[in-house]
């Protein structure tokens, strides 16, 4: 298998133990990597699922870091040969203080991690972006499919309190700045809504999106939404480092209306509640299934594969119901 150099197989994941980040440590550690973890408290029990992975013992180390903080970033980033920078706010609940709860981390977290990788030599990042850096913009052409040359407009994130898809667009363009400018090597995956089984024991919110449909929220918004399974994007995440790429790639995998998906649930699993009403979303037209065409194509272009959505369906509520996630409150 690849690996930097073929010599130094040592890696960091930011905010290790995350959604995303605990199932990118676990494909990692199953292939060979020495993984460098940041999280905020190693010693707590939030984590046990990442210590009692595979090969954690032997090749896991988990630092003690706050994105926030530099030396604690670069203690964790020092000796190793790539960066996988997962680590962002997402809001499942309004934000009162967007700069606090929301940008500063995603664009003052993801400078310290760049300017540490530079300051460790580090070879490599792989920077985790999002859809919503992409999508948000008034001004998207409606007869063409989007790809990785279209960038939400941060302004208009902004007036529509878009706060995390501002953060998200600010810090994908300053860290495409920061790498152009300083030579770093850079690749940003943008992936859509993340779903799959979880392994960490705190719910995140895209699994939450999940579980008000299984619920019956009374109603729901009947938005587009893009859909990749965790696994899948992790892959890519790795497939991004072990191919050398650089460059952003879009990573979706399916397309579902809110109310496509609650049916497509419901044909599988028929005895939750679900939503009784769908209201339309006026400022969220121009992202209706009729216009919006999203590509993964750049990133299928180096081998990229993706599951069928009923797998990952499937395997995310079973993980739910698993960790008790969807008993009646």
């Amino acid at each position: 298998m690849a690996s930097s150099g073929g010599v130094n197989r040592n890696v960091c994941v930011t905010g290790a133990g995350g959604f995303i980040a605990s199932w990118l440590v676990k494909l990692l550690l199953s292939k060979g990597y020495v993984v460098h973890g940041t999280v905020r408290d190693p010693g707590s029990q939030k984590y046990e699922h990442l210590v009692k992975l595979e090969k954690a013992s032997e090749n896991l180390t988990l630092f003690k870091a706050d994105i926030l903080n530099y030396e604690s970033v670069y203690s964790a980033i020092v000796g190793c040969s790539a960066v996988f920078h997962v680590a962002c706010p997402v809001p499942s609940t309004v934000v009162h203080n967007p700069e606090v709860e929301v940008i500063e981390p995603a664009v003052k977290g993801t400078t310290n991690v760049l300017e540490a990788c530079l300051k460790a030599n580090v070879e490599r990042v792989v920077f985790v972006s999002s859809i919503a850096a992409v999508l948000i913009n008034p001004n998207l052409p409606k007869d063409k499919v989007i790809d990785e040359s279209f960038w939400s407009d941060k302004d208009y994130c902004k007036k529509t309190k878009n706060w995390y898809c501002f953060a998200k667009t600010e810090a994908e363009e300053q860290a495409f700045n920061f790498a152009k400018r300083t030579g770093l090597r850079m690749a940003s995956i943008c992936p859509s809504l993340v779903l799959g089984p979880i392994l960490q024991s705190t719910t995140n919110a895209s699994s939450l999106f999940l579980i008000k449909l299984l619920k019956g929220d009374d109603s729901l918004e009947n938005r587009q939404r893009w859909i990749v399974d965790v696994r899948d994007l992790v892959n890519a995440l790795i497939l991004a480092y072990e191919s050398h790429e650089e460059g952003r790639y879009i990573c979706t995998s399916h397309t579902f209306t809110t109310q496509d998906l609650a049916d497509k649930l419901k044909s599988i699993y028929p005895n939750y509640k679900y939503p009784i009403n769908y209201t339309e979303v006026a400022e969220y037209k121009m992202l209706s299934s009729e216009y919006t065409m999203l590509s993964s194509e750049k990133l299928q272009n180096l081998g990229w594969k993706f599951r069928p959505i009923e797998e990952t369906l499937v395997d995310s509520i079973e993980s739910y119901k698993k960790a008790g996630l969807l008993e009646s409150e």
